[in-house]
C-alpha cells in the first residue's frame, strides 16, 4: 500500500513539475518582451503559484513517506508573488512586467532556482 501510495504521488508530483514548468516558461518570456494581456500575465502568475503550492505538499508528503523531514524554503517567492499581483491590481498603470521581474527576482531563492531544484527533483522520481 506505501509503496503504491509513493508510486502514485511521485507521478502527481512529475505531472505538476511539467505543468509548473510550463507556467514558468510563459512567465519567462512574457519578461523577456512577449506581449501578453495584463489580465493573462496575473492568471498565469496566480496559477503558478497555486501550481508551486500543489507541488510543495506533493514534496513535503513524499519525504514523510519516506521518514524524512523535509522543509521549502520558496517562502519569500510566495510573498513577492503576492507582492507583485497587489501592485498590478491596485495600480493599473505601473508596469506589471516590471513589477513582476522586480518580485521574482527579489525572491531568495529566486524563481531560477526553485525552478532548477523542481526539475532536478523530477528526474529522480
Amino acid at each position: 500500500m506505501k509503496d503504491q501510495t509513493e508510486t502514485q504521488l511521485r507521478k502527481d508530483l512529475s505531472d505538476e513539475i511539467t505543468a509548473l514548468e510550463k507556467r514558468y516558461r510563459n512567465l519567462k518570456d512574457y519578461l523577456e518582451g512577449a506581449q501578453m494581456e495584463t489580465f493573462e500575465v496575473m492568471g498565469n502568475l496566480r496559477a503558478y503559484k497555486d501550481d508551486l503550492s500543489v507541488i510543495t505538499a506533493h514534496v513535503l508528503a513524499l519525504y514523510q513517506l519516506r521518514g524524512q523531514r523535509a522543509k521549502t524554503t520558496w517562502d519569500s517567492l510566495f510573498t513577492n508573488i503576492d507582492t507583485a499581483l497587489e501592485t498590478i491590481q491596485n495600480r493599473p498603470r505601473s508596469d506589471a512586467r516590471t513589477a513582476i521581474g522586480t518580485a521574482l527576482n527579489m525572491s531568495t531563492p529566486k524563481i531560477e532556482e526553485v525552478m532548477a531544484f523542481l526539475l532536478e527533483l523530477r528526474k529522480s522520481l
